[in-house]
């Protein structure tokens, strides 16, 4: 058997670890896949519950952009 050298055992080591943490990270996406919980039956009510909490930020946004332009307003008028 050939020796390594240190630096090429920690090398692969390294490429190990490396590969593990992304197979960790990757294992809830590969269930999903697995499952079939991406299917379109159930991702109407996923968008429906996206689309009125994105709705509520943006009415959120307006009021703190509107909220803005009045203090803006507010300040220009005293100078």
């Amino acid at each position: 058997m050939k020796k390594l050298k240190a630096s090429s055992a920690i090398g692969m080591l390294l490429a190990l670890l490396i590969i593990s943490l992304l197979f960790i990270l990757m294992m809830p996406t590969l269930k999903d896949i697995g499952t079939g919980s991406g299917s379109l039956g159930t991702g109407s009510i996923n968008k429906q519950s996206v689309e009125s909490k994105v709705n509520k930020q943006i009415e959120e946004i307006e009021n703190m952009r509107r909220q803005t332009i009045d203090i803006n307003k507010r300040i220009n008028q005293e100078y």
